[in-house]
Order: C-alpha cells, then sequence, then structure tokens
C-alpha cells in the first residue's frame, strides 16, 4: 500500500470513528449534567429505624459519589402495609426520570404473582436497580423442643409462632404442610419476631419458621453459639456457607412437582432487600443508577460501615433480579395456582 492510500484509509477509519467518539463523550456528558445538582430520594416502606431503614441511611452516605454529577441522595419514608403503599406508588405515580428510588420489603413484589389484595403493579416492569442482603429463611425450635430434626415434623406436631397474615413466619410453614404434609401448627398474632422468640424461651411454642437468618445472627447470635436453637431447615437456592450441615426444604421433595413449589416458595429470597424504580425509565439512566449501586455495594467504606453497624451485605445485580420474574413467568400457571392455594391453607 502507497503512504498516499495509508492516509487515505486512516483519514476514513478516523471520519468514521468520530461520530462514535463524540456519542460516548455526549452521552456521559449528558449524564453527568443530568444528575449534576439534582436530588435523588430513596424512599424506605417502614418508619424510620428499622431494619430497611438503617440499610437505606447507609446506603445513602456513600452512594453519591458513584453517580456522575455526584447528587445529593437522601432517604424519606413511606410507610403502609408492609411497603406496598410505596410498591404502588413507585410504580404508577413516581417521576420516571431516576430521581426517586424504592426500597420495598423483599416478599413484596411477589405478591403481585400470588395475587395479592390491593396490588397494583407488574414486578416485571419495574426497573430493578440492585439487592444488598439475598439470603434465605429458617426453621428453628428451641433446644428444648421434642423436636430434634425437619424429619420429625413429618411424625409429630409441633407449634410455630408467626407473625400477620402474608408474612414468611406464615406462608412458609403453611406452605410446607401443604406440600410436604408436615406436621407444623402455625400459631399466628405475635406482632414480631422478638414476641415469638420470648414465647420460645417460655416454653409455649416449639419454634419459628421462616425466620431469616440474619435475623437470627443479630438478634439472638448468642443463643445460636449457646446451643439454645436448633436450626431445622434452611430455605434457599443453595446451601449458605455457615449451614452447610442444615438441609434445604427442596431436598425433602419426592417429586419434581413438590421440587418446583419449594423453588418457588425460596425464589424471594434470590432479591433480598431489593431497590427498585418505576418502569419507562431511559435505559441508560437505569444502567447509571445500577452501575453506581454495584459499585457502592463493593466499596471498602460502604462495607465497614454496614459491618460497624452489623447490616449484612450479600449483593444482588438488578438484571439478575430481573431474571426472577423472567423464570417465574415461564413456569407453568398450575404451579403458581398451586402456591397460591397452599399459601392460603
Amino acid at each position: 500500500m502507497s503512504f498516499s492510500s495509508f492516509i487515505r484509509n486512516a483519514i476514513r477509519t478516523a471520519i468514521g470513528v468520530a461520530p462514535l467518539i463524540f456519542w460516548f463523550a455526549g452521552n456521559t456528558k449528558a449524564q453527568d449534567s443530568f444528575y449534576a445538582e439534582k436530588t435523588i430520594k430513596v424512599i424506605v416502606g417502614f418508619p424510620p429505624g428499622g431494619g430497611y431503614d438503617i440499610y437505606a441511611r447507609v446506603l445513602a452516605r456513600h452512594l453519591p459519589q458513584h453517580i456522575p454529577g455526584a447528587p445529593k441522595v437522601i432517604v424519606t419514608n413511606m410507610p403502609g402495609a408492609g411497603s406496598l403503599t410505596l410498591a404502588n406508588y413507585i410504580f404508577n405515580v413516581a417521576p420516571k426520570d431516576g430521581t426517586e428510588i424504592a426500597s420495598v420489603e423483599t416478599f413484596i413484589p411477589f405478591e403481585a404473582i400470588f395475587r395479592g389484595a390491593g396490588v397494583r403493579f407488574d414486578p416485571s416492569q419495574y426497573s430493578w436497580i440492585g439487592a444488598l442482603n439475598s439470603e434465605m429463611t429458617t426453621c428453628a425450635v428451641w433446644h428444648e423442643s421434642k423436636i430434634m430434626s425437619f424429619q420429625d415434623l413429618f411424625n409429630i406436631e409441633a407449634t410455630f409462632g408467626a407473625t400477620g397474615s402474608g408474612a414468611p413466619p406464615v406462608t412458609e410453614p403453611k406452605v410446607v404442610n401443604s406440600v410436604l404434609e408436615t406436621k407444623m401448627k402455625v400459631i399466628p398474632g405475635y406482632p414480631g419476631t422478638t414476641d415469638i422468640f420470648l414465647a420460645m424461651e417460655r416454653g409455649e411454642l416449639d419454634g419459628v419458621c421462616g425466620v431469616g437468618w440474619t435475623t437470627l445472627i443479630s438478634t439472638r447470635g448468642d443463643w445460636l453459639s449457646q446451643g439454645k436453637l436448633r436450626v431445622l431447615v434452611q430455605n434457599a437456592v443453595k446451601r449458605h456457607s455457615n449451614l452447610s450441615d442444615t438441609p434445604l426444604l427442596v431436598e425433602f421433595a419426592k417429586t419434581e412437582d413438590q421440587r418446583a413449589l419449594l423453588t418457588l416458595l425460596a425464589s424471594p429470597h434470590r432479591i433480598g432487600r431489593p431497590y427498585i424504580a418505576p418502569p419507562g425509565m431511559p435505559a441508560d439512566r437505569v444502567e447509571v443508577l445500577r452501575s453506581a449501586f454495584e459499585a457502592t455495594a463493593k466499596h471498602k467504606a460502604f462495607l465497614d460501615e454496614a459491618q460497624k453497624l452489623k447490616v449484612a451485605i450479600n449483593f444482588v445485580p438488578g438484571k439478575e433480579l430481573e431474571s426472577v420474574f423472567v423464570d417465574i413467568a415461564k413456569m407453568d400457571q398450575s404451579l403458581i395456582e398451586a402456591m397460591i392455594k397452599a399459601r392460603n391453607q
């Protein structure tokens, strides 16, 4: 190739690449200019002071430095119906420009799948930003209980404390009883897990099913270390590293239908403490928030503060949260109907 031909080709290449360079530069500049001097609201679906509120406030202190334009990030609260009020608001009312993000209870998005009352959203349409603590729930009994292992529940009736309708300590044992024919007698009406634990200590209950592992280790870690609690089983898609000898619920399935139902029961734990934004947001802005969320969740300063506050972090990317509902959409509708029936028994 002659020198003049080389020059002509180089010029053509430069002309072709230039628009891309200007697009990337312009796109980055547009994102910087959008968030500059703006305020992002992280709205929590519970009152101040609770676990979801603590997570959000730690996040808000570190998120701005990872967003182009370094906007101000504040936390506000919109309690109501276990964060259902907020889930409806963020879907139907909130601005679709990336200035409002919601922290909702892990199980709330699944209420749409199981036809819960008052639901006015489609979880597959949310802009899923990320989740801070994918975990699992457990069934645990007091050390003086006659129940020595999960297998005993197939033959021996035992009392398990529960909170309000729709909460995991109510729905999970109901579903397990229906699917596996175990003999857990659910006693609802306790204000919270603290009251259930006290009732266990007094000998009024054998245990509790559907309580989060992080709740156990953060509020009753001494009971675990002293052998006062016996963890029977874990509801998750894989065994937790700290409970490698404790079986999964799905391991007790004897048929493919049982396995499918118990896998569906574990699905919410894949999106622990999720953050969502309205549907219909610009795709590039969703990506900005997802990237910033992930960078924050992996940043040492954020993790150090979380550890100091005893806030467990097990980050899940936004795309993975989306995939949960893609997987559910592919399930046979008869499986969903079977789950609804089991939850309502």
